[in-house]
């Protein structure tokens, strides 16, 4: 079950706006006791003598004999006996405000918050040149033979605009922010033996900074509202493999194991209910479970697990070994 969380900000502001002492005079009898103070019998115990007051200059209660006290809201749950949810729907209404704003606006409060302590200081901000879509001219449209044999598709590299850079011999696909502009190409090596080249796996050709984006989400997003599900792979190889097989189109990929602070905002404000995540074999739950805390406090999380050993390596995406095992994986796929 999807925990709610609500803006504490708003819920004070909220009850700050209404006076306290006129709405809960419509149900409790209050008589004044000097100048700024309202007292009246406790309806939550036997009360001889007023214990229960309220003071309009803090817009609060409290009660002398069960020690009961708040503001508005605290009226509504102990005085009401609502829910706390129950409470907050109903000072929404009293305020005019719609409730699912609280809901929006504590997520995006809560990130900001968390946004200092994570560990994205190694990354700086970069100032990102919006590029023309022109630009993508710059590399061959030649399809790379490899990732056909391995069962990508041509129309579906195609599709994402999938190039080659014939001079470093890398597989180009263009990275863009979330708005959907080219802020620039990544490349992955063609060298099967670039690690004792010493070359790197991927590339970025302009220095972009937070990933602050999907890649292959510019494709995948209508698929992903449709379903309300999103699937997280950590490379965009995958995303194509799973399109070239036709079914499951709501996928798209972090670019790494890590769900940046801007990446989980995308997922929040797209308002998705489950999340899939299909990071490659040798993430495991544990680690899965660790990096995704905050994501879960607010979506269904899942995440697809090699627990038996189906996968022929250990190192590997749960796409790679084909479809009949990728559906065998995403099936068992575990809630954390």
């Amino acid at each position: 079950m999807i925990e709610t969380h609500y803006d504490s900000e708003a819920l004070k502001e909220m009850c700050n706006q209404i006076d306290l002492l006129e709405y809960a005079s419509q149900s409790v009898d209050f008589t004044k006791r000097g100048r700024d103070t309202y007292a009246a019998h406790c309806p939550l115990h036997v009360d001889k003598t007023p214990s229960l007051f309220i003071t309009p200059s803090k817009n609060a209660f409290y009660c002398q004999s069960c020690h009961q006290g708040g503001n508005l809201l605290t009226w509504l749950i102990k005085m009401e006996h609502l829910s706390f949810k129950e409470a907050t729907e109903k000072l929404c209404q009293l305020s005019g405000k719609d409730i699912s704003e609280m809901k929006v606006c504590e997520s995006l409060r809560y990130y900001k918050s968390l946004k200092r302590m994570q560990e994205e200081k190694r990354v700086g901000v970069v100032k990102r040149e919006i590029l023309p879509e022109s630009r993508i001219e710059r590399y061959s449209d030649e399809v790379p033979q490899e990732w056909v044999d391995e069962g990508i598709s041509a129309d579906v590299m195609k599709q994402f605009q999938i190039r080659v850079d014939t001079h470093s011999n890398r597989i180009v696909y263009p990275v863009r922010d979330k708005e959907f502009n080219l802020i620039g190409f990544k490349g992955r090596t063609r060298f099967p033996n670039y690690k004792s080249l010493n070359i790197q796996k991927y590339m970025n050709y302009t220095k972009i900074g937070t990933t602050d984006f999907f890649a292959g989400m510019k494709e995948s997003l209508p698929y992903i509202k449709e379903k309300n599900e999103i699937i997280i792979f950590e490379g965009l190889k995958s995303v194509l493999k799973l399109w070239s097989w036709g079914k499951q189109l709501n996928a798209v990929s972090s670019e790494t194991s890590v769900l940046t602070i801007e990446q989980i905002k995308i997922i929040l404000s797209m308002g998705i209910k489950n999340v899939v995540i299909a990071y490659d074999n040798d993430v495991g739950l544990y680690e899965i479970k660790n990096k995704m805390q905050i994501l879960r406090r607010f979506a269904n999380v899942f995440a697809v697990i090699d627990s038996r050993k189906i996968l022929s390596e250990s190192k590997m995406s749960p796409v790679d070994d084909g479809e009949e095992i990728w559906n065998q994986l995403y099936a068992r796929r575990i809630k954390i």
